[in-house]
Protein backbone atom coordinates (compact mmCIF):
# COMPACT_ATOMS: atom_id res chain seq x y z
CA UNK A 1 0.00 0.00 0.00
CA UNK A 2 2.71 2.49 0.53
CA UNK A 3 4.77 1.29 -2.39
CA UNK A 4 1.24 2.07 -4.30
CA UNK A 5 1.08 5.74 -2.82
CA UNK A 6 4.76 6.57 -3.33
CA UNK A 7 4.13 5.66 -6.94
CA UNK A 8 0.79 7.69 -6.85
CA UNK A 9 2.93 10.63 -5.08
CA UNK A 10 5.46 10.57 -7.79
CA UNK A 11 3.43 10.92 -10.64
CA UNK A 12 1.76 13.53 -9.15
CA UNK A 13 5.45 15.61 -8.54
CA UNK A 14 6.38 14.67 -12.08
CA UNK A 15 3.43 16.17 -13.66
CA UNK A 16 3.24 19.18 -11.81
CA UNK A 17 6.66 20.06 -12.82
CA UNK A 18 5.32 19.02 -16.82
CA UNK A 19 2.31 21.68 -15.82
CA UNK A 20 5.10 24.60 -14.23
CA UNK A 21 7.22 24.02 -17.30
CA UNK A 22 3.90 24.38 -19.54
CA UNK A 23 3.19 27.88 -17.59
CA UNK A 24 6.56 29.30 -18.10
CA UNK A 25 8.64 28.34 -15.52
CA UNK A 26 11.81 27.77 -15.80
CA UNK A 27 12.99 25.47 -12.92
CA UNK A 28 9.97 23.54 -10.10
CA UNK A 29 11.50 21.89 -7.20
CA UNK A 30 9.11 20.06 -4.34
CA UNK A 31 9.63 19.25 -0.84
CA UNK A 32 7.75 18.69 1.96
CA UNK A 33 5.93 21.63 4.27
CA UNK A 34 8.23 20.69 7.40
CA UNK A 35 9.82 23.48 9.29
CA UNK A 36 13.96 24.00 8.18
CA UNK A 37 15.30 24.53 11.80
CA UNK A 38 18.88 25.90 10.42
CA UNK A 39 16.47 28.27 8.41
CA UNK A 40 13.85 29.30 10.86
CA UNK A 41 17.27 29.97 13.41
CA UNK A 42 19.68 31.86 11.09
CA UNK A 43 15.96 34.27 10.64
CA UNK A 44 15.76 34.47 14.33
CA UNK A 45 19.31 35.67 14.56
CA UNK A 46 19.64 37.72 11.94
CA UNK A 47 16.66 39.62 13.13
CA UNK A 48 17.90 39.53 16.69
CA UNK A 49 20.66 41.52 15.59
CA UNK A 50 18.43 44.33 13.89
CA UNK A 51 19.90 43.12 10.27
CA UNK A 52 17.10 44.22 9.07
CA UNK A 53 16.82 47.72 8.53
CA UNK A 54 13.44 49.35 8.57
CA UNK A 55 12.03 46.20 7.17
CA UNK A 56 9.48 45.85 9.90
CA UNK A 57 7.59 43.34 7.92
CA UNK A 58 10.20 41.01 8.76
CA UNK A 59 9.60 41.08 12.29
CA UNK A 60 6.12 40.03 11.96
CA UNK A 61 5.50 36.44 13.12
CA UNK A 62 8.82 35.16 11.87
CA UNK A 63 7.28 31.68 12.99
CA UNK A 64 5.05 32.10 10.19
CA UNK A 65 7.44 32.76 7.57
CA UNK A 66 9.56 29.41 8.99
CA UNK A 67 6.68 27.17 9.38
CA UNK A 68 4.16 26.86 5.73
CA UNK A 69 2.05 25.00 7.80
CA UNK A 70 1.06 28.64 9.95
CA UNK A 71 0.31 30.01 6.32
CA UNK A 72 -2.09 26.77 5.00
CA UNK A 73 -2.89 24.57 8.04
CA UNK A 74 -2.84 21.02 7.03
CA UNK A 75 0.48 22.02 4.42
CA UNK A 76 2.06 18.44 3.26
CA UNK A 77 4.32 20.28 0.43
CA UNK A 78 5.70 23.15 -1.07
CA UNK A 79 6.55 23.84 -4.57
CA UNK A 80 9.02 26.08 -5.57
CA UNK A 81 9.13 27.80 -8.74
CA UNK A 82 11.72 30.09 -10.47
CA UNK A 83 12.03 32.23 -13.58
CA UNK A 84 15.25 33.16 -15.29
CA UNK A 85 15.62 36.85 -15.70
CA UNK A 86 19.38 37.45 -16.69
CA UNK A 87 19.85 39.72 -19.32
CA UNK A 88 23.83 41.27 -19.95
CA UNK A 89 25.02 44.67 -19.21
CA UNK A 90 25.58 46.95 -22.36
CA UNK A 91 26.86 49.76 -21.30
CA UNK A 92 28.86 51.61 -18.72
CA UNK A 93 27.09 54.41 -16.12
CA UNK A 94 27.20 57.73 -17.27
CA UNK A 95 27.50 60.73 -15.11
CA UNK A 96 24.08 61.99 -15.71
CA UNK A 97 22.30 58.15 -15.41
CA UNK A 98 21.66 55.84 -13.20
CA UNK A 99 21.86 51.68 -13.09
CA UNK A 100 18.67 49.78 -12.72
CA UNK A 101 19.24 46.36 -11.23
CA UNK A 102 18.61 43.79 -13.75
CA UNK A 103 15.72 42.32 -12.09
CA UNK A 104 13.69 45.86 -12.34
CA UNK A 105 14.30 46.87 -16.13
CA UNK A 106 11.25 44.94 -17.19
CA UNK A 107 7.89 44.45 -15.83
CA UNK A 108 7.09 43.93 -12.48
CA UNK A 109 7.96 40.61 -11.97
CA UNK A 110 4.66 40.06 -9.27
CA UNK A 111 2.56 40.08 -11.60
CA UNK A 112 4.37 38.15 -14.37
CA UNK A 113 4.49 35.98 -11.77
CA UNK A 114 1.49 35.58 -9.79
CA UNK A 115 0.05 34.90 -14.02
CA UNK A 116 2.33 32.57 -14.68
CA UNK A 117 1.07 30.75 -10.82
CA UNK A 118 -2.18 31.24 -11.73
CA UNK A 119 -2.43 29.08 -14.92
CA UNK A 120 -0.18 26.51 -13.54
CA UNK A 121 -2.79 26.37 -10.62
CA UNK A 122 -5.76 26.10 -12.93
CA UNK A 123 -3.84 22.48 -14.79
CA UNK A 124 -3.56 21.07 -10.96
CA UNK A 125 -6.89 21.54 -10.22
CA UNK A 126 -7.99 19.67 -13.68
CA UNK A 127 -6.37 16.80 -11.94
CA UNK A 128 -8.56 17.07 -9.17
CA UNK A 129 -11.43 18.08 -10.45
CA UNK A 130 -13.38 15.37 -7.81
CA UNK A 131 -11.36 17.96 -4.42
CA UNK A 132 -12.38 21.61 -3.50
CA UNK A 133 -8.98 22.82 -4.41
CA UNK A 134 -9.60 26.04 -3.39
CA UNK A 135 -8.30 25.50 -0.12
CA UNK A 136 -5.53 23.22 -1.20
CA UNK A 137 -3.05 25.85 -2.14
CA UNK A 138 -0.70 28.96 -0.85
CA UNK A 139 0.61 31.10 -2.49
CA UNK A 140 3.54 34.11 -2.95
CA UNK A 141 6.00 35.74 -5.02
CA UNK A 142 8.32 37.59 -2.46
CA UNK A 143 6.05 39.39 -0.61
CA UNK A 144 4.39 36.76 1.77
CA UNK A 145 5.92 35.43 4.80
CA UNK A 146 7.52 31.99 3.23
CA UNK A 147 11.86 31.65 3.04
CA UNK A 148 11.64 30.72 -0.53
CA UNK A 149 15.43 30.20 -0.72
CA UNK A 150 15.93 27.85 1.95
CA UNK A 151 12.88 25.43 0.49
CA UNK A 152 13.98 25.75 -2.79
CA UNK A 153 17.79 24.57 -1.86
CA UNK A 154 16.13 21.82 0.19
CA UNK A 155 13.98 20.96 -2.93
CA UNK A 156 17.15 20.58 -4.88
CA UNK A 157 17.46 23.62 -7.02
CA UNK A 158 20.63 24.88 -5.79
CA UNK A 159 22.70 26.26 -2.50
CA UNK A 160 22.91 29.11 -0.51
CA UNK A 161 25.54 31.54 -1.38
CA UNK A 162 27.77 33.40 0.46
CA UNK A 163 25.71 36.63 -0.74
CA UNK A 164 23.05 34.62 0.37
CA UNK A 165 21.54 33.82 -2.74
CA UNK A 166 20.39 30.85 -4.13
CA UNK A 167 22.65 29.63 -6.56
CA UNK A 168 21.61 26.99 -9.69
CA UNK A 169 23.49 25.12 -11.61
CA UNK A 170 20.95 25.97 -14.65
CA UNK A 171 20.86 30.00 -13.69
CA UNK A 172 23.62 30.88 -11.60
CA UNK A 173 21.89 33.04 -9.44
CA UNK A 174 19.66 35.07 -11.71
CA UNK A 175 16.34 33.58 -10.71
CA UNK A 176 13.17 35.44 -9.09
CA UNK A 177 11.52 33.10 -6.88
CA UNK A 178 8.11 31.85 -5.65
CA UNK A 179 6.55 29.52 -3.69
CA UNK A 180 3.42 27.21 -3.68
CA UNK A 181 1.94 25.73 -0.21
CA UNK A 182 -0.33 22.78 -0.62
CA UNK A 183 -2.27 20.17 1.35
CA UNK A 184 -1.15 17.96 -1.74
CA UNK A 185 1.18 15.03 -0.04
CA UNK A 186 3.95 15.33 -3.34
CA UNK A 187 7.02 12.93 -3.83
CA UNK A 188 9.79 15.29 -2.39
CA UNK A 189 13.02 16.41 -4.70
CA UNK A 190 16.32 14.72 -3.22
CA UNK A 191 18.35 17.74 -1.51
CA UNK A 192 21.48 17.57 -3.59
CA UNK A 193 23.15 20.90 -1.84
CA UNK A 194 26.05 18.50 -0.64
CA UNK A 195 26.77 17.06 -4.33
CA UNK A 196 26.36 20.63 -6.08
CA UNK A 197 29.43 22.95 -6.85
CA UNK A 198 29.89 25.54 -3.65
CA UNK A 199 31.45 28.57 -3.25
CA UNK A 200 34.20 26.79 -1.66
CA UNK A 201 36.92 29.73 -0.74
CA UNK A 202 35.71 32.24 -2.94
CA UNK A 203 35.07 35.20 -1.23
CA UNK A 204 34.49 37.57 -4.71
CA UNK A 205 31.21 38.62 -3.60
CA UNK A 206 31.97 39.37 0.26
CA UNK A 207 35.01 41.93 -0.96
CA UNK A 208 33.79 43.48 -3.79
CA UNK A 209 30.37 44.94 -2.00
CA UNK A 210 31.44 48.67 -2.09
CA UNK A 211 29.51 49.17 1.62
CA UNK A 212 30.64 45.95 3.07
CA UNK A 213 26.77 44.44 3.42
CA UNK A 214 28.21 40.95 3.63
CA UNK A 215 29.16 40.65 7.26
CA UNK A 216 29.57 36.93 7.40
CA UNK A 217 29.03 34.23 4.78
CA UNK A 218 25.12 34.54 4.23
CA UNK A 219 24.87 37.01 6.28
CA UNK A 220 23.49 40.63 4.99
CA UNK A 221 23.42 43.63 6.79
CA UNK A 222 20.23 45.46 4.97
CA UNK A 223 21.40 49.27 7.06
CA UNK A 224 24.74 48.35 4.64
CA UNK A 225 22.82 46.94 1.48
CA UNK A 226 22.98 49.25 -1.60
CA UNK A 227 19.82 47.39 -2.70
CA UNK A 228 17.79 47.70 0.87
CA UNK A 229 18.77 51.93 0.77
CA UNK A 230 17.39 52.58 -2.50
CA UNK A 231 14.66 50.53 -2.61
CA UNK A 232 12.90 49.77 1.06
CA UNK A 233 14.55 52.90 3.06
CA UNK A 234 12.68 55.84 3.74
CA UNK A 235 13.94 59.39 4.38
CA UNK A 236 17.21 60.96 4.03
CA UNK A 237 20.29 58.72 3.69
CA UNK A 238 22.61 58.97 6.27
CA UNK A 239 26.27 60.79 5.35
CA UNK A 240 28.50 57.77 4.89
CA UNK A 241 25.61 56.05 2.05
CA UNK A 242 26.13 59.27 0.17
CA UNK A 243 29.05 58.33 -1.86
CA UNK A 244 28.41 54.21 -2.05
CA UNK A 245 25.57 54.03 -4.33
CA UNK A 246 28.29 53.52 -7.51
CA UNK A 247 25.57 54.89 -9.96
CA UNK A 248 23.05 52.46 -8.74
CA UNK A 249 19.50 54.39 -9.07
CA UNK A 250 17.57 50.85 -7.86
CA UNK A 251 18.66 47.46 -6.53
CA UNK A 252 22.16 45.93 -6.56
CA UNK A 253 24.33 42.96 -8.72
CA UNK A 254 27.66 43.52 -7.65
CA UNK A 255 27.99 40.65 -5.14
CA UNK A 256 25.72 38.62 -8.12
CA UNK A 257 28.12 40.08 -11.39
CA UNK A 258 31.56 38.55 -9.37
CA UNK A 259 30.21 35.44 -8.59
CA UNK A 260 31.98 32.61 -10.88
CA UNK A 261 28.66 30.86 -10.98
CA UNK A 262 27.07 33.56 -13.11
CA UNK A 263 29.68 33.94 -15.94
CA UNK A 264 27.67 31.63 -18.43
CA UNK A 265 24.74 33.09 -17.82
CA UNK A 266 21.94 31.81 -19.80
CA UNK A 267 19.63 35.15 -21.47
CA UNK A 268 16.07 35.46 -19.81
CA UNK A 269 13.35 33.51 -22.61
CA UNK A 270 11.03 35.81 -20.57
CA UNK A 271 10.40 39.04 -22.91
CA UNK A 272 8.60 40.58 -19.95
CA UNK A 273 11.95 40.87 -18.19
CA UNK A 274 14.04 42.63 -20.71
CA UNK A 275 15.10 46.94 -21.03
CA UNK A 276 11.78 46.95 -23.76
CA UNK A 277 9.04 45.77 -21.95
CA UNK A 278 10.43 48.68 -19.09
CA UNK A 279 12.77 51.56 -18.16
CA UNK A 280 15.50 48.87 -19.11
CA UNK A 281 19.06 49.10 -18.04
CA UNK A 282 19.69 53.23 -17.42
CA UNK A 283 17.48 55.68 -16.73
CA UNK A 284 18.09 59.61 -16.62
CA UNK A 285 18.94 61.14 -13.57
CA UNK A 286 17.76 64.44 -14.00
CA UNK A 287 14.47 63.61 -15.67
CA UNK A 288 13.71 61.64 -12.25
CA UNK A 289 14.95 64.76 -9.91
CA UNK A 290 12.55 67.20 -12.08
CA UNK A 291 9.58 65.03 -11.75
CA UNK A 292 6.90 66.61 -9.20
CA UNK A 293 3.76 64.81 -9.50
CA UNK A 294 2.70 61.32 -8.56
CA UNK A 295 1.18 61.12 -12.52
CA UNK A 296 4.49 62.18 -14.16
CA UNK A 297 6.30 59.21 -11.95
CA UNK A 298 3.57 56.51 -12.34
CA UNK A 299 3.91 57.66 -16.07
CA UNK A 300 7.36 56.94 -16.26
CA UNK A 301 7.33 53.53 -14.36
CA UNK A 302 4.18 52.39 -13.23
CA UNK A 303 4.02 48.16 -13.51
CA UNK A 304 7.56 47.62 -13.36
CA UNK A 305 9.40 47.42 -9.81
CA UNK A 306 10.77 50.79 -9.39
CA UNK A 307 7.34 51.80 -8.07
CA UNK A 308 8.26 50.42 -4.55
CA UNK A 309 10.37 53.62 -3.51
CA UNK A 310 7.86 56.03 -4.27
CA UNK A 311 8.80 59.13 -5.66
CA UNK A 312 10.43 60.59 -2.94
CA UNK A 313 12.55 57.55 -3.21
CA UNK A 314 13.62 57.13 -6.42
CA UNK A 315 14.65 61.15 -6.68
CA UNK A 316 16.33 60.99 -3.35
CA UNK A 317 18.22 57.98 -4.78
CA UNK A 318 19.12 59.99 -8.30
CA UNK A 319 20.02 63.26 -6.14
CA UNK A 320 22.67 61.12 -4.60
CA UNK A 321 24.25 60.06 -7.46
CA UNK A 322 23.99 63.20 -9.25
CA UNK A 323 26.42 64.24 -6.25
CA UNK A 324 28.28 61.78 -5.74
CA UNK A 325 29.72 61.78 -9.90
CA UNK A 326 30.28 65.85 -9.52
CA UNK A 327 32.33 65.39 -6.49
CA UNK A 328 34.05 62.55 -8.14
CA UNK A 329 34.83 64.55 -10.91
CA UNK A 330 35.88 67.92 -9.20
Amino acid sequence: MTSMANTVQELDSQRIKSYAKKAGFDLCGITSAEVIPEARNRLLKWLERSLEGEMDYMRKDPERRSDPSLSLPGAMSVIVLALNYFQPDTEVAKPESGLVAKYARGKDYHKVTEKKIEALLRMISEDYSDLDTRDMFKWFVDYGPALERSYAARAGMGYLGKNSMLITPEFGSWVLLSMIITKLELEPDKNRESEQATCGVCQRCITNCPTHAIIAPGVIDSNKCISYLTIEKRGPFVLETQSNLHSRVFGCDICQDVCPHNYDSIRTAHEEFTDSSGVGEFVDLKTIVRMESRKEFLDWCAGTPLTRPKLEGIKRNAATILSENSENTL
